[in-house]
């Protein structure tokens, strides 16, 4: 009895590759004959996710949107259901790139007291030298003081 039921899944297994190989190509076909080509490639990018998400939403509802028979309540219900989920996109996007935004201040805040305490130090450095010259040049020795 269990050789049958592993004959049985493996066979349906077997079906539901060759139905999935069938329906890629099917898939494939399609996407070659509905290409749209602009001369934006930000358009043709959107067109080619329109029809992705059509193919996703026929192969979930199996209807197209024309054919649903929604009531314009249910419409609305819908719509709003996918705004409240875009403002939450939206909210957490943006507290995303504001911690991003404070941390890049913060590091740009740091390189420049980086930047100025080099550039003085720099700066001593470069006094320190010319008196070194000086007294060379004068013939005179001494210690140099910062």
């Amino acid at each position: 009895m269990t050789t049958k039921i592993l004959n049985n899944t493996n066979s349906y297994i077997v079906a539901l590759k060759k139905d999935n190989a069938e329906l890629t190509k099917l898939n494939q076909e399609l996407m070659k004959k509905y290409v749209v080509n602009t001369s934006d490639p930000v358009i043709n990018n959107i067109i080619d996710r329109i029809f992705i998400r059509h193919q996703q939403g026929m192969e979930k509802f199996k209807i197209t949107m024309a054919d649903n028979k929604k009531t314009i309540p249910e419409w609305i219900e819908d719509t709003i259901e996918e705004t409240i989920d875009k403002v939450c996109y939206l909210s957490t996007l943006k507290d995303r790139i504001t911690e991003k935004e404070e941390k890049l201040l913060k590091e740009i805040d740091r390189l420049t007291d980086d930047n100025t305490i080099a550039w003085l130090h720099n700066s001593k450095l470069d006094e320190r030298i010319e008196k070194l010259k000086k007294e060379l040049h004068n013939g005179t020795k001494g210690t140099i003081r910062s």
